[in-house]
């Protein structure tokens, strides 16, 4: 269990959550509907507990304008909220388009999805450049000369883990990068 802080970063409306699912197999964003269960408030799903403000499919967008694709499920959270997640962290990055994105990882019916909890507090702590689903990188993957074998883990600083790990990503093999992420920040950072 891993936890995000909601807050008001990036372009936003206000405080509020945007929740959304990567499908890891598909290379692209799927329904974040059916995956809501995976977040709680307190020990009680999050979902019994906040109204949502804008939900998935096409809208008008709140601070562009226009019809757009919203791909999450946003929350009225109030700011520093502790949203539980159960999943595996993967990494926290500012995104341009929705300030602090904490990133986690969880199979269901075994497959592989990543979850993308966006508008985060500063009490999210920033790990990375970018994140790890390429569709939503911010800046140019960090290129590493760093050994990817994964008994070289434990001598690599937390940046150099980040920018391999960003590094694999660019190269689009999703399942070795997703391998290869874990075993990192399980010798980095000691998380299951």
């Amino acid at each position: 269990m891993a936890s995000f802080y909601t807050g008001n970063t990036g372009k936003s409306t206000g405080s509020h959550l945007d929740f959304r699912i990567w499908d890891v197999e598909k290379g692209s964003y799927t329904d974040p509907r059916a995956f809501t269960n995976i977040m709680s408030v307190g020990g009680k799903a999050l979902t019994d507990q906040f109204n949502v403000t804008s939900g998935y499919g096409m809208r008008t967008h709140p601070t562009d304008g226009g019809q757009k694709m919203h791909h999450g499920i946003d929350y009225g959270t109030p700011d520093n909220t502790q949203v539980d997640i159960d999943g595996t962290f993967l990494t926290t990055f500012n995104d341009a388009g929705g300030g602090i994105t904490n990133q986690y990882a969880f199979e269901r019916d075994g497959k592989k999805y990543e979850a993308l909890l966006m508008h985060g507090s500063d009490k999210n702590t920033v790990l990375s450049d970018a994140a790890v689903t390429g569709g939503m990188a911010t800046s140019t993957p960090a290129r590493s000369e760093a050994k990817t074998k994964a008994q070289d883990y434990k001598s690599m600083s937390a940046s150099q883990i980040n920018a391999e790990y960003d590094r694999l990503r660019a190269g689009k093999d999703v399942n070795a990068a997703q391998a290869a992420g874990l075993a990192m920040h399980k010798a980095h950072f000691n998380k299951p």
